[in-house]
């Protein structure tokens, strides 16, 4: 009792004083000689309690920084138990709590032979346990069934100093993972009433390998750990309710937020309400299968917004729809300068728009002054001359109306179009006459520029101009690979092979023609390219490749 009164006075002394104190100072300071405060010190210090270092001559005597033990065995993952040196049982941690599904109030008091514990020991173990009493540390291997399944543990038994000196015993219980024999001889064994207790060269072998696939794995996670948490972009993980379950460290750097501010709560509190629904929706499509990215408005820390990108997938595993895995990448500076850049388009395009406006406000003054100067003459000559100015004119109009198309292309981001309904409309706004149309397209969409409806209606303003005798259209798709052919055919007069490439410029036969130079320039916007393959005689055949990724 006194002694463990001084080793309290001692602890409470090197408590108050944690730059340390000399064997003389704490002598004269509780008042005991220093022969007592020397041999209580060593033994805090066999005990763990306390430290001592070196400072020249002086030993200075220090609190070791110490958790309570309940709280240190439950940082193990291995199952173990403390014993005092009479086998009662003092502390358990959580993990052997939850192998054998007991309580702690079940073991904690009780002697260990007479405890559930006991199915763990064989007569042979408790041999160990002796052993172990004595001051040897003892490993051995058991087998014993855990809700009726065989299972295979590595038992090891730790003489220990427990607080106040007394001595008492660490049972470790690290389990196995049971390896199936190559050879069919079976493994010698000892059987006891209990359990087995299996050969330990073989189940060392095993757990050697046991170990090299566990260094693997933790080698393996470190790496994938650290290139996680060191890219730029945001990983994330959601469950079924979409709260976020998982985030990596770049969210800081996006939000001002600390990773644990997300955990546990829905995403959408996270998104600027004005972008919830496209939010939701992109989501969807991606936990479909539809491996399409999608943008949104974040909210930071102090609510300011900043535009990001999302791409993800179902969690691997898992039917379709459940959980999600995504990538967020930070896009507010592109989508800064793509403001920039089309605040800049449209000022350009407002300009370009008023000077077109007053050169075809000066045509028109040209036709009306040439109209006037061919109801003032009978001359043959000139009339020939003014006839010649109005083409002229009639062609610059022409090339003005042009750049008016040319201007459009691009100004609208691409979006998804239904591929069959745009070629339809298009085919609703050319007067045809008695050629039939036939289109074999259905539930495809294509990612183009808006003005895709336009390139259908030049390809068929190219047949009524040049098929000569067209009585059919046909729009059809086929596969090709991993991508798209769109098919227009007509059964027209054909291209001649020394033209199929000049159809595609602004000029063609001496003649200015604008339409599938247009065309073309409209679909490479998206990555699309067109290219004529008819033969002469048979009709044109436009092919327009959609490269994979570009259509659904």
């Amino acid at each position: 009792m006194v002694r463990e009164v001084e080793i309290n006075r001692i602890t409470q002394l090197l408590a108050e004083n944690p730059a340390g104190l000399t064997i003389e100072q704490v002598s004269r300071q509780l008042a005991i000689n220093r022969t007592t405060a020397a041999k209580y010190l060593n033994f805090l210090i066999a005990s763990g309690k306390i430290e001592k270092r070196n400072l020249g001559p002086a030993k200075i005597f220090t609190l070791s920084p110490r958790i309570p033990l309940s709280h240190f065995l439950n940082l193990w993952q291995d199952g173990i138990i403390i014993l005092d040196n009479n086998l009662l049982i003092q502390q358990v941690n959580d993990p052997i709590l939850a192998l054998l599904s007991l309580k702690r109030e079940d073991l904690v008091g009780m002697q260990i032979d007479k405890s559930p514990m006991a199915v763990m020991l064989t007569p042979q173990g408790m041999n160990h346990l002796q052993k172990a009493r004595e001051g040897h540390e003892q490993l051995h291997v058991v087998q014993f069934m855990v809700q009726d399944q065989a299972q295979h543990f590595r038992v090891k038994m730790i003489p220990l100093v427990l607080d106040h000196g007394e001595q008492g015993l660490g049972i470790i219980f690290e389990q196995v993972p049971h390896v199936p024999e190559t050879s069919p001889e079976p493994d010698p064994v000892k059987e006891t009433d209990t359990g087995k207790i299996l050969e330990k060269d073989e189940f060392e072998r095993r757990i050697s390998e046991h170990r090299k696939i566990e260094k693997a794995l933790i080698e393996s996670e470190a790496k994938y750990r650290a290139l996680v948490e060191n890219i730029t972009e945001v990983i994330f993980t959601l469950n079924d309710q979409n709260q976020i379950t998982y985030v990596s460290p770049a969210i800081t750097n996006l939000s001002g937020n600390d990773p644990s501010v997300f955990l546990g709560h829905p995403i959408q509190e996270f998104v600027y309400n004005e972008d919830i629904v496209p939010f939701e929706k992109g989501l969807e499509r991606n936990r479909r299968g539809i491996f399409e990215p999608f943008e949104f408005r974040f909210l930071t820390k102090d609510r300011a917004v900043r535009w990001v990108q999302v791409s993800g997938k179902t969690l691997p595993g898992k039917e379709a729809g459940i959980g999600y895995h995504g990538v967020i990448a930070d896009i507010h500076e592109r989508k800064r300068m793509e403001d920039a850049l089309r605040h800049a388009n449209k000022q350009i395009i407002l300009l370009t728009s008023i000077t077109r406006h007053d050169i075809l406000n000066d045509i028109t003054k040209m036709r009306l002054s040439l109209d006037l100067a061919k109801n003032e003459t009978r001359d043959e000559k000139l009339l020939r001359f003014f006839e010649q100015q109005e083409t002229i004119i009639a062609s610059i109009q022409h090339q003005i109306n042009f750049t008016r198309d040319y201007q459009s292309i691009g100004i609208r981001p691409p979006q998804w179009k239904d591929i069959a309904e745009r070629f339809h409309t298009a085919v609703a706004s050319v007067p045809l006459g008695k050629i039939s149309v036939s289109v074999d397209i259905k539930n495809t969409e294509v990612f183009a520029d808006n003005l895709i409806e336009r390139v259908f209606s030049n390809l068929i303003e190219n047949t009524l101009e040049h098929g000569v005798k067209t009585t059919t259209i046909r729009f059809f798709s086929e596969p090709q690979g991993r991508d798209l052919i769109l098919v227009y055919e007509d059964d027209g007069v054909g291209i001649p092979v020394d033209e199929k490439e000049l159809v595609f410029e602004h000029t063609r036969r001496g003649r200015i023609s604008y339409g599938l130079f247009f065309s073309r320039e409209v679909l490479a916007i998206t990555g699309l390219t067109i290219t004529e393959t008819g033969q002469t005689g048979k009709g044109a055949r436009f092919e327009i490749l959609v490269p994979e990724g570009m259509y659904r």
